[in-house]
């Protein structure tokens, strides 16, 4: 690959997207030595830079803690002056493809609730997404055993 910062060729391992896969138990991954939590350090920076975000603002420290994700991607600094709004969702941008296929796009949609889930999804293509995606129902043996127990709305067939 060609580097676009300094024109130099680099060779590139092949990317591992399975990084949870383990080889010793091919059809019973359940049975894997690799379910442990991994937490990257650019993980670790846009929380801060979440956080600060959510206190102060845009300040300076969470642009900083974003920027060093973005300078080690090579794509610049994020823009200075961004509001609490803007910076909260570039943040969430930045989550989205520096964390591919590390199985954490779900919750941060989730998190952010049912009417940002739904237009991300339905803005990504996905017609069917809906609100009560982002919450199981409570199974039928749970609401037969406790009569006081109702369904979420959002599951009751109307």
């Amino acid at each position: 690959m060609i580097s676009p910062v300094d024109g130099k060729y680099y060779a590139l391992a092949k990317p591992q997207f399975n990084k949870y896969y383990d080889e010793s138990v091919v059809g019973n991954q359940s049975q894997s030595s690799k379910n442990l939590p991994i937490i990257r350090y650019a993980e670790v920076l846009f929380i801060l830079a979440e956080a600060e975000n959510e206190l102060n603002g845009s300040t300076s420290l969470a642009q900083t803690f974003l920027n060093k994700v973005r300078v080690r991607a090579a794509t610049g600094d994020i823009e200075k002056n961004l509001s609490k709004d803007d910076f909260r969702e570039a943040v969430f941008e930045e989550r989205r493809k520096e964390l591919t296929f590390e199985y954490q796009r779900w919750f941060d949609l989730a998190r952010r609730g049912a009417t940002y889930y739904v237009a991300k999804l339905k803005a990504a293509g996905k017609t069917n997404a809906a609100p009560r995606h982002i919450h199981f129902p409570t199974p039928q043996r749970e609401l037969n055993l406790n009569p006081n127990l109702k369904q979420h709305p959002d599951w009751v067939n109307n």
